[in-house]
C-alpha cells in the first residue's frame, strides 16, 4: 500500500514536471512572440503542440498569418488556427483563464480566423476567378466576405453565361449555383432566348405569331403584355377599343377592358356610363359599370371620427370606414385621398384607383390629372397612367387639347396624350386660348398655332389677348394692337389697353382714360382720368363703364353718355345695384340711379343679388337692396357662402345664417361651401354638412344618435 502511494506521488510530480515545463513553453513562446523572435517563438508554440495544443496552435497561426518574417504563409496559418478553434472548448477552464493573458481567448481566436479568412479573400479577389471564389468559399463558410465571395462568384460564372448568351451556358448555371441570387435571372434568360429568337423584329405580328405558336411558354405573359401596349400605345379611346374586341384570348383582356371604361369617362356623365353599358354588353367589366351606374347620384359626403376621414352617404350611414388622413369630395365619380402624407384616388365603392404616392394631385379635366411628386409635376390619366412622368418644374391647364409643359425651364407643347406637338422648346409659354397659344424664344414673343408654326413671329416685347382676334403687343415701353393675321390695327401709343368688351376696350395715357373700338379708332370724343383699380372697373361690363373726372365717379354707356352722374366719391361693381360712396359713407344704388340705401355704411359688399354685407365701425350686418336689416351690425366678420347663405362670425366661433334665420348655434371654427347642395361646418373634432336642398343637417349617425 505504501508503495502504491509512493508510486503515485512519483507520476504526479512528473506530471506536473511536464505540464510545467509545457506551460513554460506557451509563456517562452509569447514571449518570443512579444519582440518577434519567431525562430524561437516557432520552436516553443511546435514542442507545446503535444500538451497544450489549443494555445500553442493560436500562437503558430499568429506566426504564420504575419507577414513580417520567414514564416508566413496562409494555408499553415489557416490549419493551426482550425486546430486551435476546435480544441478550446475542451481545454479545461484553468488553462482558459492561465493563458487569457496571452491573448488566447475564444474572441481571438475568431478574430484571428477572420483575418487569415481576409487575406484568403484578398487572394482570391486579385485571381478574380470562379475557381478561386470556389475554393475560398468551400473552405471558409465563417468569413465576413463569404456573400460577397458567393456574390462575385456567382456574378463572374453568370456574366460568363451572359457573354455566351445560349440556352445551354444558362441552364449550366442554373445546375451549379441553384442557391444564387441571380438564379431568377439565369432562369428567365434560358426562357426568354427562345422568346427572342420569334420576336426579333419587335413587330406586333412577330408577338402575336409567338403567342399562336407558343401558348404555353413562361413568356406567353410578357408577349401578351407587349401586344397589349402597343395596341393601346397611343391611349386613345379608339385603340383600347381595338384590344378589347379583337384580343379577346390576351392574358390582358380584362385590364384592357377595364382601361377602356375609364378613357371611355373622359367626359362623364350618367349617360356616358349606361352608353358603355348598352354598347359593349360583352364586357367583362360589366359589374363594375353597373355598380357605377346605380352609385351615380349617391352623395357621399367626408366626415372625421377620431382624426381620421371616412365617407358617409347622405343619411350620416358610414360608407367608407374612417382610415384616411382626408377624403375630399367626389368629382367625376373619383375623390382625393391622402394617406402616409401622400395623396391618391378612390371611387365611391372605396376602392383605391391610384394609389397613394403623389404630394397633389389636382382636379380632374377631361380625364386628366396634373400631380406632383418632390416638387415636380406630371400627367396622369383615370387609370393612372403616366402621361407625362414627374420631372416637369412647371405645367399649364387642359386647355383646347393641349397643355405646356418644361424641363429645366425649357418649355414644350403636348396633347392630352403626351405627344408632342412639335420639337420646338420656348423660353416662356401659356396655355392655349382661341387656338392659338403665346410663346417666347429668344427673339421674342410670337403667337403658335396649332401645327406648331408660329402665325405671328416671335419679334415682340409682349403680347396679350384682347379678344379672339386681337392682341396688344409692346414697343418702346408702349402699347398697341395686332390681329392674329398680323395686321397692326394701333401703332404702340398707349401706356395700358384692356380687354375688349362689347367691342369697346379701355386704353390710357398718363391719367388719361379713353375707349376705343375693334378698328382702334375712339368709340366716342371723351376723357376721362385714371383712379385705383381702373382697369378692373372701367371696363364695360354689363354694357357700362365706372368713369372719373375732376375726382369724381359716375357711369357710362357704350356710346359715352353719362347713366350716373359724376358726383360720387367711389362707386363699385355691379350688375343690377351699385354701391356708391358719398361724404365717406357708402350706400346702394339702382341701374338706374334710384338710391335704394342711402349712404350711412362705412363699407358695403353687394355679394348676393338682392344682399349685402355692411360694415359700421369694427361690426358688420347683412341688408337687402332696399335697405332693409337682415342682420344688425353686431357681428365680427361676416363670409358669404352662398345665395342667400353666410358664415356669422361672433369673435370666437361661426355659425351658419341662411334665408334670414340662423341654422346652427355659434360652435363651429369653420363654414364653407362643400359644393352646390352642400355646406360644411367643421369644429376642433368633426364635421357636419347642411343640405340646402332638403333644409337640414346631416351628421355621421353615432354622433347624432
Amino acid at each position: 500500500m505504501k508503495n502504491l502511494r509512493f508510486l503515485f506521488i512519483i507520476l504526479l510530480t512528473l506530471t506536473v514536471h511536464v505540464n510545467n515545463a509545457s506551460a513554460s513553453r506557451i509563456k517562452k513562446g509569447n514571449d518570443a512572440l512579444a519582440v518577434k523572435d519567431y525562430f524561437r517563438a516557432k520552436k516553443q508554440f511546435t514542442k507545446g503542440l503535444k500538451y497544450n495544443p489549443s494555445p500553442s496552435a493560436f500562437g503558430l497561426a499568429t506566426i504564420y498569418s504575419r507577414n513580417d518574417n520567414p514564416f508566413y504563409n496562409l494555408d499553415s496559418a489557416y490549419r493551426y488556427i482550425l486546430v486551435s478553434d476546435s480544441l478550446f472548448d475542451i481545454t479545461n477552464d484553468r488553462k482558459k483563464l492561465k493563458w487569457k493573458k496571452y491573448g488566447w481567448t475564444c474572441r481571438s481566436i475568431d478574430s484571428l480566423k477572420l483575418l487569415v479568412s481576409t487575406g484568403f479573400y484578398e487572394f482570391a479577389k486579385k485571381k478574380n476567378t470562379v475557381a478561386q471564389y470556389t475554393d475560398f468559399i468551400q473552405n471558409n463558410t465563417w468569413a465576413r466576405e463569404y456573400e460577397t465571395a458567393i456574390y462575385s462568384r456567382d456574378s463572374l460564372a453568370f456574366f460568363q453565361a451572359v457573354a455566351n448568351n445560349d440556352a445551354v451556358s444558362y441552364q449550366k448555371f442554373v445546375a451549379t449555383y441553384p442557391e444564387s441570387s441571380f438564379i431568377e435571372l439565369a432562369t428567365d434568360n434560358y426562357h426568354n432566348s427562345q422568346f427572342l429568337e420569334l420576336t426579333r423584329d419587335g413587330s406586333l405580328e412577330s408577338f402575336k405569331n409567338f403567342v399562336a405558336l407558343h401558348p404555353e411558354s413562361p413568356q406567353r405573359k410578357e408577349a401578351d403584355k407587349v401586344i397589349f401596349e402597343k395596341v393601346t400605345q397611343s391611349n386613345t379611346v379608339e385603340a383600347f377599343q381595338d384590344f378589347a374586341l379583337n384580343y379577346s384570348q390576351n392574358t390582358f383582356i380584362e385590364q384592357g377592358w377595364a382601361e377602356f371604361y375609364q378613357d371611355y369617362l373622359f367626359d362623364y356623365s350618367k349617360g356616358r356610363i349606361v352608353e358603355f353599358k348598352n354598347k359593349y354588353p360583352q364586357a367583362l367589366n360589366m359589374a363594375e359599370v353597373d355598380s357605377d351606374i346605380a352609385l351615380f347620384n349617391t352623395v357621399l359626403l367626408p366626415f372625421v371620427k377620431n382624426g381620421e376621414y371616412g365617407l358617409m352617404n347622405e343619411n350620416g350611414e358610414a360608407i367608407i370606414l374612417p382610415k384616411f388622413q382626408y377624403v375630399s369630395q367626389f368629382k367625376d365619380g373619383l375623390a382625393s385621398f391622402i394617406e402616409n402624407d401622400k395623396m391618391g384616388l378612390l371611387d365611391k365603392r372605396g376602392e383605391i384607383r391610384i394609389r397613394a404616392k403623389y404630394d397633389a394631385i389636382s382636379e380632374i379635366s377631361e380625364g386628366r390629372f396634373i400631380v406632383e411628386k418632390d416638387d415636380l409635376l406630371g400627367l396622369i390619366d383615370r387609370k393612372g397612367k403616366e402621361i407625362l412622368p414627374c420631372i416637369h418644374d412647371d405645367m399649364g391647364e387642359l386647355s383646347e387639347g393641349y397643355l405646356y409643359a418644361s424641363v429645366n425651364e425649357s418649355y414644350f407643347y403636348v396633347d392630352y396624350n403626351g405627344n408632342r406637338l412639335s420639337e420646338q422648346f420656348f423660353l416662356d409659354a401659356t396655355d392655349f386660348k382661341h387656338h392659338f397659344a403665346i410663346v417666347e424664344t429668344e427673339t421674342g414673343v410670337g403667337l403658335l398655332n396649332k401645327t406648331g408654326k408660329l402665325v405671328l413671329p416671335a419679334l415682340y416685347n409682349q403680347l396679350k389677348w384682347l379678344s379672339d382676334s386681337l392682341l396688344s403687343f409692346s414697343e418702346n415701353d408702349r402699347t398697341g394692337i395686332i390681329s392674329i393675321s398680323g395686321d397692326t390695327i394701333s401703332d404702340a401709343k398707349y401706356n395700358y389697353i384692356g380687354q375688349f368688351y362689347n367691342d369697346l376696350a379701355l386704353v390710357s395715357n398718363a391719367d388719361t382714360v379713353k375707349y376705343i373700338r375693334k378698328n382702334g379708332e375712339l368709340a366716342f370724343d371723351a376723357f376721362f382720368e385714371t383712379y385705383p383699380n381702373y382697369k378692373l372697373k372701367g371696363d364695360f361690363i354689363n354694357r357700362s363703364a365706372i368713369v372719373v373726372k375732376l375726382g369724381k365717379y359716375g357711369r357710362i354707356n357704350d356710346t359715352g353718355d353719362r347713366v350716373t352722374e359724376l358726383e360720387f366719391e367711389n362707386i363699385a361693381i355691379g350688375e343690377k345695384f351699385y354701391p356708391f360712396e358719398k361724404e365717406d359713407y357708402w350706400g346702394l344704388m339702382s341701374l338706374s340711379n334710384k338710391v335704394l340705401v342711402s349712404p350711412k355704411y362705412d363699407a358695403l359688399d353687394l355679394v348676393a343679388h338682392q344682399l349685402a354685407i355692411t360694415k359700421l365701425e369694427d361690426s358688420v350686418g347683412i341688408i337687402d337692396v332696399n335697405g332693409g336689416v337682415i342682420l344688425s351690425n353686431s357681428y365680427r366678420s361676416i363670409d358669404f357662402v352662398a345665395k342667400n347663405t353666410f358664415a356669422i362670425f361672433n369673435g370666437s366661433s361661426y355659425a351658419l345664417f341662411i334665408d334670414g334665420n340662423f341654422a346652427s348655434n355659434f360652435e363651429y371654427k369653420t363654414i364653407s361651401l362643400l359644393n352646390e347642395r352642400f355646406v360644411s361646418l367643421k369644429d376642433e373634432v368633426s364635421v357636419v354638412y347642411y343640405d340646402l336642398e332638403n333644409k337640414r343637417l346631416v351628421k355621421l349617425k353615432e354622433e347624432s344618435e
